[in-house]
């Protein structure tokens, strides 16, 4: 049952001539919308900070953490050769993820792994879905942050037998690095004389927390746009990556 259902995450009913490199008779594509909103921490100035002049060359210290909105979107469009319905760390065609917040940033190896997903309910109509996302959030150049271990997620949600697609909700949670992360609004705080971007490396910081609700949604409308070569719509700071 996970095996089959799990396939069907990946399904549709769109042909196309090729899938990924390979050509055959047929193929089928999905595209799913990903969605996790939360809470996490950001650096801002901290009392550390404020004691040097941050123009020179050496800064020591440390920001401070505080709360912090975490948004992270994006798509993966799902391939599979002559819908044979089988799930594999291949089965993408194209994906991007990105975040709005707490950083404007590109996650350019964003990825998605599922631990399971099931059919469930008693006609077959309802779904549960688990697995983990993780990527590293690139918000200025040299300067990112990293999801760690990733952002483990579970959720229940409906099942379409029509076309074997899932829309699923629930939670995350997870311990990305600490974001020692400057905003540009604080440094007249810090007396930094460069108010574009700031980071302050430490040594030895601990993680951070980072939770609340995930979703992923099947795209019809997406799907068939994908079909003619049109793919979902994607920030321009936002890397595609294709197979």
């Amino acid at each position: 049952m996970i095996a089959a259902a799990a396939a069907a995450m990946i399904g549709g009913a769109y042909a196309a001539p090729i899938c990924g490199e390979e050509e055959v008779e047929k193929n089928c594509y999905s595209v799913y919308k990903y969605s996790f909103t939360g809470k996490t921490t950001a650096g801002i100035a901290g009392v550390d900070v404020l004691g040097n002049l941050c123009g020179e060359e050496d800064v020591d210290g440390c920001a401070i953490r505080v709360p912090a909105t975490l948004k992270i979107a994006g798509w993966v469009a799902y391939c599979f050769c002559d819908c044979q319905n089988t799930i594999a760390s291949d089965t993408f065609d194209a994906r991007a993820f990105w975040a709005t917040k707490p950083y404007k940033a590109d996650i350019a190896d964003g990825e998605v792994a599922y631990d399971l997903v099931n059919v469930i309910g008693k006609k077959g109509t309802q779904a549960e879905a688990a697995g983990k996302f993780t990527g590293t959030l690139t918000f200025a150049p040299e300067a990112s942050w990293s999801l760690g271990d990733g952002l483990v997620f579970a959720g229940l949600g409906k099942y379409t037998a029509k076309n074997g697609t899932y829309s699923v909700s629930g939670n995350f949670a997870g311990s990305p690095v600490a974001s020692w992360y400057i905003k540009g609004k604080d440094c007249e705080q810090t007396h930094v004389w460069d108010c574009v971007t700031m980071t302050v490396n430490c040594d030895d910081t601990p993680n951070t927390v980072a939770y609340g609700k995930w979703s992923v949604k099947y795209s019809a409308a997406d799907s068939k746009n994908y079909m003619k070569g049109k793919r979902p719509s994607t920030p321009s700071y936002a890397t595609v990556q294709a197979q």
